[in-house]
């Protein structure tokens, strides 16, 4: 099953890449040049892979400020992940 989340800038987008590889590994991370999003592919529909995507997402977004990003799970619109203030 792939992932997909979507954040301001390209900048984001590696840090957040840097953030989610220590926690599924690299093997399973996709950041093309300048865009926007970070691909992640879970395997096997685990839904304990998906939650920890979802945790290191949200700690990244407290840790960098970032307003919000939109999470994508197979095609549709799965949940979208802001930070409260």
């Amino acid at each position: 099953m792939e992932s997909r989340i979507v954040v301001p800038d390209a900048a984001s987008a590696g840090a957040l890449a840097q953030r989610l590889t220590l926690v599924v590994g690299a093997e399973r991370i996709s950041l093309l040049g300048d865009r926007q999003e970070v691909d992640v592919r879970v395997e096997h529909d685990s839904d304990r892979a998906i939650v920890h995507v979802l945790d290191a997402a949200d700690r990244w977004l407290d840790h960098a400020s970032v307003g919000s990003a939109e999470m994508w799970l197979g095609l549709a619109r799965w949940v979208p992940v802001k930070t409260w203030q």
